[in-house]
């Protein structure tokens, strides 16, 4: 691949695997967030995220899959790919 796809995939590819890793974490924090703490008004904590909890799990879990589909792209434009390339005309032909 030529240089200016490779920054391309290397564009895709960092934000994406930190995308992923921040819909992970938030994903698995939104559960523990919503829980209200046992307190003095609150007696017994409730084992119910409501319903503004599953909308944030949806995002992140809808986040977190647009950004594997973008390092997916990413690391198909970064990865390197074994090639013949004629000699005499310079024409490139996949390996495979």
């Amino acid at each position: 691949m030529s240089a200016i796809v490779v920054v391309i995939g290397y564009i895709l590819l960092i934000p994406s695997v930190l995308g992923v890793l921040i819909s992970a974490v938030g994903f698995f924090a939104v559960p523990a967030a919503m829980r209200p703490l046992p307190g003095i008004f609150n007696a017994a904590p409730a084992q119910d995220i409501g319903a503004a909890g599953v909308i944030a799990g949806g995002i992140f879990i809808f986040f977190g899959l647009a950004s594997l589909v973008g390092g997916l792209l990413g690391w198909l434009l970064v990865m390197k790919k074994d090639v013949l390339q004629c000699g005499h005309c310079g024409a490139v032909v996949a390996a495979s």
